[in-house]
């Protein structure tokens, strides 16, 4: 897959905290087994060369430290001197994954807290989930709860959910036995076949409007917001990507003749699949997006994606993935849909779709402000790493400019968006 598809789903992640050596079982009377470098002291009186470490350390005497109590030590948490000095606390949420503007927190290695602006990039990851939590007797698992802790409109989205029991399947895949590879098989085919229960009468979201276009129109990266939409039908989407479409094929056929990039427009038109039905489908399938747990399914995660796509979106997205994921994703498909071939796949849908992809990502575009950044100062004096904070990332969507010029042009500049042809 493309840029962010072929990394671990950020849901997928919280999984790590249970099942990697960072992960700590919290016992609280314990500090000592989850902060480093504390020193036991069992009386008022300072061990034995303590003074002396601090002095090593570059730390001022303890005495000298209250002269100033509220000066901030962290500015990620908000952390002051008068709290080390005033306080045994040891905060209880921990982050462990950061992507562009967007944080995951545990909780007490039970809960996670999503942390993120209200600008878009959410996905549809909670109305999703929501969405099949309130359909009677469905099997699909998910995460016991999620909740919604920000109202609508607020600036800053805050969601707790539950952490799901067991591990990433990619982190066991490997080690299974045929027979079990084979349970996880048909269990995911029982996924499929619940979540194809819900169909719509057009493309969109579980809310109803219109989905980001992760398959062919996005440029930067693979998240929302995209440059463009999905169009309710398969006409509707070709038209929403039709101005970038003409851009790429005069660059392909080597022509700015309206009448010839017309004319091959059309053609990717006609030979687009048909949209219906629409199922209602993931997006966003991969071997890290599912936990389990004694050969069980525990949680589908990331939903991110989600919405009611043409029928082969869903199998043309998942089959995309690389081995081992492939061997879970190709018996899966033959037993769903056993009269749809791979070589029927391949020519009805994978080479039509892949040639609109390649139209798509030969136009000359441009995004102003792609690159525009702060730079951030060093961390502190003991730790001098500094990143950056990007200004795409920061609730600013990025302009689709079509150049005016396009075969013949200098120095173009061409989306990519990571799914190639096939």
């Amino acid at each position: 897959m493309g840029d962010d598809s072929a990394k671990s789903g950020d849901l997928a992640k919280c999984n790590d905290l249970t099942n990697s050596d960072s992960h700590v079982d919290h016992d609280y009377r314990h500090p000592e087994r989850e902060q480093k470098d504390l020193i036991w002291a069992p009386d008022e009186k300072s061990p034995a060369g303590y003074k002396k470490l601090r002095a090593e350390q570059g730390r001022p005497p303890v005495e000298e430290t209250w002269m100033d109590e509220h000066r901030e030590l962290c500015w990620a948490c908000g952390w002051t001197n008068y709290l080390e000095l005033h306080s045994s606390y040891s905060p209880r949420l921990k982050i462990y994954h950061a992507r562009q503007n967007m944080g995951l927190w545990d909780v007490g290695g039970q809960w996670v807290l999503r942390d993120e602006p209200n600008d878009g990039s959410a996905g549809n990851d909670f109305m999703t989930q929501q969405f099949l939590r309130a359909q009677p007797g469905l099997t699909i698992p998910l995460v016991a709860k999620m909740l919604a802790l920000s109202g609508p409109d607020d600036a800053v989205q805050f969601t707790l959910m539950s952490q799901a029991s067991g591990v990433r399947l990619d982190q066991v895949w490997p080690r299974l036995s045929p027979a079990q590879k084979a349970g996880y098989v048909r269990q995911m085919a029982a996924v499929i076949t619940a979540l194809r229960q819900f169909t719509a009468p057009s493309a969109q979201k579980v809310d109803g409007s219109l989905l980001d276009d992760l398959i062919i129109g996005h440029c930067v990266r693979r998240r929302a917001p995209s440059c463009t939409k999905i169009g309710p039908t398969a006409d509707a989407w070709i038209d929403a990507l039709a101005p970038s479409l003409r851009g790429g094929l005069s660059h392909l056929h080597k022509t700015n003749d309206p009448a010839i990039i017309d004319a091959k427009l059309a053609e990717l038109r006609a030979n687009f699949p048909p949209g219906g039905p629409y199922y209602l489908t993931h997006g966003d399938l991969n071997l890290s997006n599912i936990i389990v747990q004694d050969d069980k399914i525990t949680a589908i995660l990331d939903w991110e994606m989600a919405g009611y796509y043409p029928w082969w979106a869903e199998r043309w997205l998942s089959i995309r993935n690389y081995a081992p994921a492939n061997e879970l994703f190709d018996p899966m498909w033959a037993l769903l849909e056993p009269e749809l071939s791979f070589e029927t796949l391949r020519r009805d849908v994978s080479v039509p779709v892949g040639d609109v992809i390649s139209a798509w990502e030969k136009c000359n575009v441009e995004h102003p402000g792609q690159n525009a950044r702060w730079l951030r100062p060093a961390f502190s004096k003991c730790e001098p790493w500094a990143g950056e904070i990007k200004w795409r990332d920061c609730g600013n969507q990025l302009e689709h400019k079509i150049r005016d010029v396009q075969w013949g042009a200098e120095s173009p500049n061409y989306p990519y968006n990571g799914l190639y042809s096939s």
